[in-house]
Order: structure tokens, then C-alpha cells, then sequence
């Protein structure tokens, strides 16, 4: 191959020399690969971030665990690591994900969330997305750690592996190679010129020569800034994305065999305390299933006349629902009634055909049943109490006014072992003292339903005929006066 030796003389004394690289690039092209770096700079910083967020907690003792398997959905996902936090036996209580040996597998641990108790002291636990609950109680020595931080995706390689997904694991591989490789494709703007690539020395004017240093300035600059903003941007996401994973922890959602509607009103979320059994605020916009808000979410399911009436955020504005006398809500758990008991709702009717607010009935479901512990309305109006102390035996409590107005209505009826005290908005109407026992039964709560045969005063039609709000059970508590007061003062 021949070649050319080529000569240039500057024209005047002023001209000077610069070194430019041989081939380069234009300044699209150049802005192109800031972006490209810079934007898989953010992705490797994300990623780094997270996996020291799972990480880092060992050193204080607590215990991270790939989760393998979807029984905790949606708030945890297969390939989630979750960190539990070591924490004392009276610490531990129902509502919390706990950490445990399976009881099962030998060699094999658990995330499950605390369900419910079980007999001498053992804790009955359950999977957020499975329907029922665990077959095997565990005792409080078997748990490692409650849930406290969620870190998602982290896990999911280990995940793709145990399934044998080595698809899954060589694309996502050579997707981070790929992120690695564009990650230092702009180093050639950040890096001094000198150490660019060969050059030649060609004359030019000290303009073009300042023209070209102020893009390789404003380059390195905003490669800089960039480079910064990748940094805290990757920080960021991780602090968005497993931040506020700690609400994954702090009440669990119904099982996926439940139909729910398109939405709920977040605003009206209620407040509910460690005695509460159910609390259904009945916030769903549609379908078919109330979600319960306390620490059990027991889910309650609508059938026959119930719907669901939308509302607003504002105080006593809220979605109720709408009961039309031939429907209810039940649910599925079967409790054991104790000794003590509060059943609470807000209510509104015009009906003079009276019915259930509320009931323990022994039956799920049907009208071949008894009805205990029951919360109804006379054909006056009227709101009893009625409890069976023995199986032949029957005794209520019956307020002197009635209350089929057409207002709402807010009502608590206590049991305590030493009376049974009926609240109507905030102020105790009857207190019974001869009203203080009743039977240890087994069975279930309904809403809007129950066989009231047998009972005193008792309307024929066991069916509610209005509108119900903020249905609270109380399943082994009497609520005390201030508790209610407050409760109504809250309003629905």
C-alpha cells in the first residue's frame, strides 16, 4: 500500500497546532453514549443497593431468607428476600410474618403470618394467599424472627435455579453483561484527552481549538453531574422500591380464591385494637367479599341482597352497605364464643319488620341453626341483646327506645361476665346486671342474618332490612365505656 506524506504550513504566525483523535465522534453520538452509560450506571447501582440492603443486617444478628414459593402473595413474592428481626416471646403476636422452622420439613424454615393462637400457648399460622390455615401449630420456641424489611427481586436467580429456569438465568446474565459493557462505553468523554487514541497534529485556529475544549468541558461536566444523579438515582430506587417494604408486614390480605371489586376507599382505613375478632369497614367499591381490617382478616362474604354503597372520605359520608332483608355477610372461621363479648355496628333503618344486626351462629351458613350472642332489632324498633346461658335457657336485654328513625345509628352491646350494657351513639341507654353469662360455644359470626328463633322478643324474619356500617366483633372483650365513646366520636 503506497503513502502519502502530507505536509501543512499555518498560514499566519498566529495559527497553532491541536491534537484531535483520529475518528471523533460527533456530538449526538457522544451525548448518546452519556445517556446509554449513564442509565446502566443507575440499573448496577440499583442492584449493588439492594443486595447490601439484604445483606447488611446479618451483622446485627437478624436473619435474611429467600422466599421460594407464592403462598404469601401479594404483599411477598417468590424471589423476595426477607430480613427477620430476632425479638422477644411476648413480642411476638398475631398479625406479624414470622420466621420459623417448619414444622413439616425437618432442616426447612417457614414465612407464614401469626393467624390466630392455638391450644397451651402454640401459634396457629396461615399463608396470606393460601385458604386455610396451617395443618401443624408451631410452638413460640420454633420462631426465628418477625418479618421487618422486605427486599424484592433479589432472590430470584436462587428461585429460576430451584425450578430448573437456567433459561431465565442465562438471559438475565447476558442482560447484565450487556448493562456492564454500556456502563463503561463513555469513559473516553470522563478521561483526560491525552490519553485518547492516535492522533494527528493538524493546524487550526485558536477558535475551533476553544469551540472543541468547551464540548469536551460541558461533556466531562455533565458526565459528572450524571454520573452523581446515577448514583443517587440508584439509591433512590432502592430506598423507593424495599424502603417502605416494611408495610408488606403490617396486615395481610385475603387469599386469591376471594373475588374482590375494583377498588376501596384508602382514606376511610379504620383503626382497630388487639381484641378486635373481625372489623369490617365495608369499603369495597363491588364484589362479592368484605375485607376484614383487623390483624386476622377474616374475609367476610356478601350473599343474596347485600351490596356494596358507594360514599365518600368525609365523616359520616363513608361506603356502607345495603342490606335489601334476604341477604348477609358470613364468614368462614370458627371461633370458640367466650365468656366476654362486644358486637358494634353503626346501622340506619325505616323497617318495622325488625332483624339481625349481628349473631354467633352455630352454622356458617343455613337456617337449621342456633343463634347466640345476638344483636337484632324488634317489629318496634327496639335493639336486644339476646344470649342463651345454657342450651334451654334464654335471657336479653332490651333498650326502652327504638331506633327505626331512618338516622344511623351507632351501637354497642357489651357482655362482661357481671352485666350486659347497651350504647346507643355514645351513651350507655340499659345497663342489665341479670344479663352477665352466657354459654362456651363454638360457631360463626354473620351480619344481616341469623335464625332468631327462641329468642326474646325475636322478629319472625330473621333478615336485617337496611344499611349497616363499621360492623366490629369483639369475640372475647368487653369494650369499656370511653372505648365506645370514642368509637362514636370517630363517626363512620
Amino acid at each position: 500500500m503506497s503513502t502519502i506524506d502530507l505536509k501543512l504550513r499555518p498560514t499566519t504566525a498566529a495559527a497553532a497546532s491541536i491534537t484531535v483523535p483520529l475518528g471523533a465522534s460527533r456530538p449526538w453520538l457522544d451525548w448518546t453514549r452519556l445517556a446509554l452509560g449513564t442509565a446502566s450506571r443507575v440499573v448496577l447501582y440499583s442492584l449493588l443497593g439492594l443486595m447490601v440492603y439484604a445483606a447488611a443486617p446479618v451483622a446485627l444478628g437478624w436473619s435474611p431468607t429467600t422466599v421460594m414459593t407464592g403462598s404469601m402473595e401479594p404483599r411477598i413474592h417468590p424471589g423476595d428476600v426477607v430480613v427477620a428481626k430476632p425479638v422477644a416471646a411476648s413480642d411476638v403476636h398475631r398479625g406479624q410474618v414470622l420466621l420459623f422452622d417448619d414444622p413439616d420439613q425437618a432442616g426447612h424454615l417457614r414465612l407464614h403470618r401469626y393467624h390466630d393462637n392455638g391450644q397451651a400457648g402454640q401459634i396457629v399460622t396461615k399463608g396470606d394467599a393460601n385458604p386455610s390455615v396451617d395443618s401443624t401449630p408451631i410452638e413460640r420456641s420454633a420462631v426465628i424472627g418477625v418479618g421487618f424489611l422486605r427486599v424484592p427481586y433479589v432472590g430470584t436467580p436462587f428461585v429460576w435455579a430451584a425450578a430448573h429456569q437456567y433459561g431465565h438465568l442465562l438471559v438475565t446474565g447476558g442482560l447484565l453483561i450487556l448493562v456492564v459493557l454500556l456502563s463503561r462505553n463513555d469513559r473516553y468523554l470522563l478521561r483526560d484527552e491525552r490519553s485518547a487514541s492516535p492522533r494527528v497534529t493538524v493546524p487550526a485556529g485558536r477558535r475551533v481549538q476553544r469551540r472543541r475544549e468547551r464540548r469536551l468541558r460541558r461533556l466531562r461536566t455533565a458526565g459528572g453531574a450524571i454520573g452523581l444523579a446515577a448514583i443517587g438515582g440508584g439509591l433512590a430506587l432502592t430506598l423507593v422500591v424495599s424502603g417502605g417494604a416494611h408495610a408488606a408486614f403490617a396486615a395481610p390480605t385475603a387469599n386469591p380464591t376471594s373475588s374482590f371489586g375494583a377498588g376501596n376507599y384508602d382514606c376511610l382505613q379504620d383503626t382497630y385494637n388487639s381484641q378486635t375478632s373481625y372489623g369490617f369497614p365495608y369499603n369495597e367499591t363491588s364484589g362479592t367479599t368484605t375485607t376484614d381490617g383487623s390483624s386476622f382478616a377474616r374475609v367476610g362474604t356478601l350473599s343474596g341482597g347485600a351490596t356494596f354503597v358507594a360514599g365518600s372520605c368525609a365523616t359520616n359520608q363513608s361506603p356502607y352497605l345495603q342490606l335489601d332483608g334476604t341477604g348477609q355477610v358470613t364468614t368462614a372461621v370458627n371461633l370458640t364464643g367466650q365468656a366476654a363479648f362486644t358486637i358494634e355496628t353503626w346501622f340506619r333503618t325505616t323497617s318495622t319488620a325488625g332483624g339481625t344486626l349481628a349473631a354467633f351462629t352455630t352454622a356458617q351458613t343455613g337456617t337449621n341453626t342456633t343463634a347466640d350472642r345476638a344483636l337484632y332489632l324488634t317489629t318496634a324498633g327496639k335493639i336486644v341483646l339476646g344470649v342463651r346461658p345454657t342450651t334451654t335457657t334464654t335471657k336479653a336485654t332490651t333498650t326502652p327506645a327504638s331506633y327505626n328513625d331512618g338516622a344511623w345509628h351507632h351501637v354497642v352491646a357489651t357482655l362482661s361476665g357481671t352485666s350486659t350494657v347497651v350504647y346507643v351513639d355514645g351513651v350507655a341507654v340499659v345497663t342489665d346486671s341479670t344479663n352477665k353469662t352466657v354459654q362456651t360455644a363454638t360457631g360463626y359470626w354473620r351480619v344481616g342474618y341469623a335464625p332468631l328463633s327462641g329468642l326474646p322478643s325475636a322478629p319472625t324474619n330473621g333478615y336485617f332490612v337496611g344499611s349497616v356500617d363499621g360492623t366490629t366483633i369483639y369475640n372475647n372483650s368487653a369494650q369499656s365505656a370511653s372505648a365506645v365513646q370514642a368509637r362514636y366520636a370517630a363517626g363512620h
